[in-house]
């Protein structure tokens, strides 16, 4: 694979999953017994194109990369395997493109306070010619963010959104659209009828937000009881908690749909605790290695590919081409398929 076509590598890495969804007329709304959460703007294709040729730099531009979670020197161990496919990513790109990047971890997935304060820190160091950041929270993250471009530093952000206008693009994998093509896969494991329950992320984070409405939207395209939906905070063990409660609570579960993988691995976790592992499907997000071991064990059904380390590259590429030629993009640059991974391609993936 040529490293000077980065279509290529999009699109031949990733591999368009064809997901059909039910067309049949629209079922009864459904229920739920928590409120929805509030209406967001999905990301949408706009006519910009991914450029055909990846460009390499002219000079060592040193480009931060700020993650949600911890990283140990020492040990050479982050605190969530996303991170480390993002990192993973981002060193490869800097490799092929001639870049330095520079690595700023956080204390814990959700610790907001801690990634602003640690930006700030950074940025009185100095040094730094561009960012690319994964934001623990979409809006308290915004002023240390704008702090940093009014200093000349571009910022590309990915994966979760950022509320500022002044960011170079947003690189986004639509995870409103990822959670159609799972809620609809869903429905058509239930043969269109079912009641499911839903582990939520962290619902200040966009991301969780997206996958909900997309969850949501596409389990109505069958007659779906949805049970409860309840945040786990993207933690296995508070998916366990919650799950075993659940378990208790209702004697008709058959399927429960996760937010992330972690949260799917608690959620079978407690059913299995519980002796009905053959009795309901549980589904994740991510295509971590837990996770897909977990597919190819039979112990989870089904996970999206978010493909976090293109999702890196391509971030690179396109805060080089700014620094390099001034270069501009569209407020949002969507990744270009939604690969949902079960066991029926599983060896495709491993």
């Amino acid at each position: 694979m040529s490293k000077q076509v980065i279509t290529g590598f999009l699109w031949g890495i990733l591999g368009a999953i064809a997901i059909s969804g039910c067309q049949n007329s629209p079922p009864p709304p459904i229920e739920t017994t928590s409120p929805e959460p509030t209406p967001i703007t999905t990301p949408v294709q706009s006519d910009f194109k991914i450029p055909a040729e990846e460009i390499k730099a002219s000079q060592p531009w040193n480009i931060l990369v700020v993650v949600k979670d911890s990283y140990n020197p020492e040990t050479k161990k982050h605190g969530d395997l996303y991170q480390v496919q993002v990192w993973d990513g981002a060193k490869q790109a800097a490799e092929d493109f001639g870049l330095q990047v520079e690595l700023l971890p956080n204390t814990c997935h959700t610790c907001v306070e801690d990634q602003i304060r640690a930006i700030n820190n950074r940025l009185q160091a100095g040094n730094i010619d561009g960012m690319v950041i994964m934001v623990t929270d979409s809006i308290r993250l915004a002023p240390v963010i704008e702090k940093a471009i009014n200093q000349g530093i571009p910022v590309v952000a990915m994966d979760t959104p950022l509320n500022s206008e002044d960011i170079l693009t947003f690189v986004v994998f639509d995870n409103v659209a990822g959670g159609k093509v799972m809620g609809e896969w869903v429905v058509e494991q239930l043969d269109g009828q079912g009641n499911v329950l839903l582990l939520d992320g962290s619902l200040e984070q966009q991301n969780a937000v997206d996958r909900k409405n997309g969850f949501l939207a596409g389990l109505r395209s069958g007659n779906i009881n949805i049970l409860d939906t309840q945040s786990a905070d993207w933690s296995q063990k508070n998916a366990k908690t919650i799950t075993q409660d659940w378990l208790d609570q209702y004697s008709d579960i058959d399927a429960i749909i996760a937010a992330n993988y972690a949260m799917a691995l608690g959620a079978r976790e407690a059913v299995e605790a519980a002796g009905q592992e053959e009795d309901i499907l549980i589904t994740g997000f991510d295509a971590m290695p837990p996770a897909l071991n977990a597919i190819q064990n039979g112990k989870i059904a089904a996970t999206i590919d978010q493909t976090p380390a293109l999702q890196a590259r391509l971030s690179l590429q396109l805060l080089l081409r700014h620094l390099e030629n001034g270069e501009t993009f569209p407020d949002r640059v969507v990744m270009p398929n939604i690969p949902l991974i079960n066991q029926a391609n599983i060896d495709r993936e491993k």
